[in-house]
């Protein structure tokens, strides 16, 4: 029952969004995602109209702060400091994030030892994905409501 409900309301999003052209042919208002399968049902307003959180504004200030400092990388670049960068993006981001926050606690994939989870979700908190509960929540989140309004990371809504 839950599956056929689903699919209903699948087939009503589609159609919803669809317009006729000249020729009585059927085509989508915004269209697909390009190079995917992903139909667009209504277009996300990021910048204009939108209700802006103070969350919101921090990470912006964030980004702009990094990509301005990303600038002067030409002018400081020594292989030393690449190194570095390289072995702190395998630490952080494979490390931290992509085996401990995502596949360890939000997925269950494997166990660890204590002592190596707790050191690898700290080594994710440093990261600045925030905490692990809610990294791991707005992911559960985005799997149960996965391209739907109330999903977080939808490009299509």
């Amino acid at each position: 029952m839950h599956i056929s409900k689903h699919v209903h309301c699948l087939h009503h999003l589609k159609m919803k969004n669809l317009i006729t052209d000249s020729h009585g042919v059927k085509e989508l208002k915004y269209g697909k995602i390009p190079f995917s399968d992903v139909l667009v049902t209504r277009r996300r307003n990021l910048f204009i109209d939108r209700k802006w959180r103070a969350t919101d504004i921090k990470l912006v200030v964030w980004f702009l702060f990094i990509h301005l400092l990303s600038l002067f990388a030409p002018f400081t670049f020594t292989w030393d400091a690449f190194w570095v960068a390289t072995f702190a993006y395998v630490l952080f981001g494979l490390f931290g994030v992509n085996v401990s926050y995502h596949r360890n606690l939000a997925h269950h994939s494997f166990k660890l030892p204590k002592w190596l989870e707790y050191s690898f979700a700290y080594i994710g908190v440093l990261s600045m994905q925030r905490d692990p509960i809610f990294w791991v929540s707005m992911h559960r989140y985005h799997h149960q409501y996965v391209d739907s309004e109330k999903d977080p990371h939808s490009p299509i809504f």
